[in-house]
This record gives C-alpha cells, structure tokens and sequence, in this order.
C-alpha cells in the first residue's frame, strides 16, 4: 500500500466515527454548565467544604473544555447537519463557565491546527515554557485565556461579518452577566439563607471562582495543550502531537480521566473524529499511525518512554 493510499485508508476509518450525533458531549455539556454555577451556591449554602469545592471547579473546568472543543470543530453534530444548531448550543452553554466566547475560541484554535508548533503562528505556543517555573505554570495558561478575546479582535474582528460580530457581543455579555448574577446570589440571598458572614461568603466565594478554575485552567493546558506538544518545534500532520498509552491495568480509568487527549495526536490527524472515540481510532490505525511518524509513548516506571 502507497502512502496516499494508507493516509486514505485512515481516513475512512476515521470517518467512520464521524457520522452519528455525540450524545456523550451533549451530556457533559449538560451536567458542567449547571454545575458550574451550583458549586459554589452549595459551598456557601450546603455546607460542601471549600477545598472540594476548588477541585470540583477546577474538574469541571476542565471537562467543560472538552465541549467547547468539539463544537468548535462541529464533532457534536458530526456529519448530520440537521443538528448543526445543537452543536452550536453546546458549544455557547460550555462557554459560559469557561469565560470564553466559541466564537473567539473558534479562531484562536484553528490557528493553532493551521499552524501548530510555528513560531510566531502558532498562539498555543504560549504554553511551551509553561514547566519552566511555577509562575510560569499559571501564567501561561491566564495569558492563553486573555489572547482568546485579543486575537480575535486584532484578527478577526475587522473582517467579521454582522452576525459573527453580534454572536461574540452576545457571548460575552452572557459571560459577564450570568457572574454577575450568581455574585449578587451569593452575597444576598444564598448568603441570607445560610446565615454566613459576608467575609465567610468572600473567602469562600473567592476559592471556588476563582482559584479553582485558575488550578482547573493549569490543569488543562498541561495535559491539553503542552505535554502533548512537546517538544513544540515538530511540524507535519502525524508528526506535531502525541499519542500517550497508559499501561493496560489504569488504561480505561486514566484514559477517561484525561479526557480522552492522551491521544491527542488523533485529533490533530482526523479534528471531526468525537473525543471519546480517539482511542478506538487509535488502535485500528495503529501500525500506520506508527508508520506515517506519530509519536507514541508508553510509560515506564514514572517515565514516558518513545516506542516509534
């Protein structure tokens, strides 16, 4: 078999997974939006400890990404365009905790794919320092959240037209009221009701919204965006992102737990492929992923070891 005819081959199999709506991200989109705003209505009211609290936010956070993601490249509609608005509708509700408009996030991440791993084009790359220092660490991923809104209006704003431009208005409003709303809750009548003293409130109110996404955020951009990528300078369809294989016993569980992006270098090779699908597509394109140069590694005592 050719080269071409081996990339076609993948193709159809990708593609295979491509054609039938992606109820579990409709589902997740679901379950974290509402949650979101819940959290911290059930710290300050419901007697949930703080610190669980954090680690909620910070988890949902980083699920949430996970439906934006796919409705950014239409992997929650896949091949029936009929549900194109359901696509859409996941991917607005998932940006509303997240504080990142799809419409921003659409442009800033198709760069990315076009030019991941260029220096100077690829607005990922932000991140690529981001194990150099612990202020590293968290201000990558605040700078990656703050470029979303620049890019696009440095970039794409100019030559929107009307209705992108009024979606991303839109957007951000419902970012910044739907805070303000729950802030006005928290301090008045959530904090009435249980009785907490506004210092309490604030305390409380500060952990859950902003540490835990802030930690949510470092979270996301390491195993997201950087530890995939590295080491951030190769270019080439199967060769730019990674593929991380758990050992068989932890496979299934760490696999979920990571959202499915320890094989990250699926979605760069076929982007409408659902995440919860990776994997599959993984292991039936095996061998000639390998061959076409995706780096694959395996994980050894508490090192990451290249099999390819």
């Amino acid at each position: 078999m050719s080269n071409r005819e081996q990339i076609q081959a993948m193709k159809r199999s990708a593609n295979d997974h491509c054609d039938t709506l992606a109820w579990p991200t409709v589902v997740l989109a679901a379950v974290v939006v509402p949650a979101y705003f819940l959290t911290p209505v059930a710290v300050v009211a419901w007697g949930l400890p703080v610190i669980a609290g954090v680690i909620i936010m910070g988890l949902l956070t980083y699920a949430g990404y996970t439906a934006l993601h796919e409705s950014v490249h239409g992997a929650v509609c896949g091949g029936q365009q009929r549900h194109r608005w359901l696509n859409e509708l996941v991917g607005h509700a998932a940006a509303i905790p997240l504080g990142i408009p799809m419409s921003a996030h659409r442009y800033e991440h198709f760069l990315h794919h076009n030019h991941t791993n260029k220096q100077h084009e690829d607005p990922d790359l932000v991140c690529a320092d981001m194990t150099n220092s612990v202020w590293r660490m968290v201000a990558s991923p605040v700078i990656l959240f703050g470029n979303q809104y620049s890019l696009f209006l440095s970039g794409r704003w100019g030559t929107a037209h009307t209705e992108l431009r009024r979606t991303f208005v839109l957007e951000t409003v419902a970012i910044v009221l739907s805070r303000v709303l729950l802030l006005a809750a928290l301090f008045g009548p959530v904090a009435a009701s249980a009785g907490a003293p506004l210092l309490s409130v604030a305390v409380d109110v500060f952990l859950t919204l902003v540490l835990g996404p802030i930690l949510g955020m470092v979270l996301l951009v390491y195993l997201f965006a950087y530890l995939v990528h590295v080491p951030h300078s190769v270019q080439g369809k199967f060769l730019d992102t990674s593929i991380f294989v758990l050992p068989r016993w932890f496979r299934g569980l760490g696999t979920w737990c990571w959202g499915f992006q320890n094989y990250h270098g699926i979605h760069h090779a076929f982007p409408r492929v659902p995440w919860y699908r990776y994997r599959e597509v993984f292991e039936a394109n095996q061998e000639a992923l390998m061959e076409q140069g995706m780096p694959t590694f395996e994980l050894s005592g508490l090192n990451w070891r290249r099999v390819n």
